[in-house]
């Protein structure tokens, strides 16, 4: 499958977010995100990487 973990760096830390996400929009300086078995969430913030062969979106910001 093809599912990502959404991070979240404020500095020098890191958090996650989200597992196993499988659909992600970006609105108006939001992330929203839907997991596999559909969960939802968001985060404010700008996406700054997405390595889809590390299964991994890191979001940069947030509240």
């Amino acid at each position: 499958m093809c599912e990502s973990r959404v991070i979240l760096k404020k500095g020098e830390s890191e958090e996650i977010v989200m597992e196993d996400v499988v659909r992600v929009e970006v609105e108006n300086g939001k992330i929203k995100m839907w997991g596999l078995l559909g969960e939802y969430g968001e985060v404010k913030g700008r996406i700054v990487l997405m390595d889809f062969r590390g299964h991994k979106i890191v979001v940069e910001g947030g509240e």
